[in-house]
């Protein structure tokens, strides 16, 4: 019974990274700035000779640092996120192969896009927290600051959105000398992916427990 509990478990969180994937892919091929959670891997992905997977790889690693730094004497906890962070970079470029073709004709689809970006990468989060086998490293540090300043995870979830929009901005001046990755697209992204997750929580958790997963 544990056994199938927790293959249910990996399958729920295996199926979270990729539809999260999949979110970040629609959000660049949307052309109306990447999402958040990948604003900063995107500009660095710009400037060198790497995948946005390959950069998120790298990224992702930084942000296990802070968490280490955060949550002290629980840091070694944190290590077990490495081999998923492989995987939602592979993840990433597999979708970004997927959808390669995809003809965006106006406007109003690039917002659609956009729109169904932050649904998908809310929804990926939402199945990654509800897995409960360990958070990857974007909403790991969202936990840790909820930890830590008790404050609800949906508001540390867009703080920590914030925050990599900033940077994302700042990194683009210094490599790229110009914005580029961060439009419109990824201020909605920034505001709306953590109230989704909330809205997810609050209408989906019941289903959640009715598979055996709480």
């Amino acid at each position: 019974m544990k056994m199938n509990k927790l293959l249910l478990r990996i399958i729920t969180f295996t199926l979270g990274l990729f539809v999260m994937a999949f979110g970040v892919a629609l959000s660049v091929k949307a052309n109306l700035g990447i999402s958040p959670i990948s604003c900063v891997p995107y500009v660095y992905s710009l400037k060198f000779p790497l995948t946005l997977g390959q950069v998120t790889i790298f990224f992702n690693m930084v942000l296990i640092m802070l968490q280490m730094i955060m949550l002290r004497r629980n840091y070694r906890l944190i290590l077990v996120q490495l081999p998923f962070v492989f995987v939602l970079g592979i993840f990433i470029d597999l979708a970004m192969y997927i959808i390669s073709d995809l003809y965006i004709p106006n406007y109003m689809v690039q917002i659609s896009l956009c729109l169904l970006s932050c649904i998908a990468i809310a929804f990926g989060v939402f199945l990654e927290v509800k897995a409960k086998i360990i958070y990857l490293p974007g909403e790991g540090l969202a936990m840790a600051l909820s930890d830590t300043f008790k404050k609800e995870f949906g508001r540390a979830k867009i703080g920590v959105d914030v925050s990599m929009v900033a940077v994302g901005i700042l990194s683009s001046f210094i490599f790229l000398h110009q914005v580029q990755g961060i439009r419109e697209g990824t201020i909605f992204a920034a505001i709306l992916v953590g109230s989704i997750v909330k809205f997810f929580n609050k209408t989906l958790s019941s289903v959640v427990e009715d598979m055996k997963l709480a």
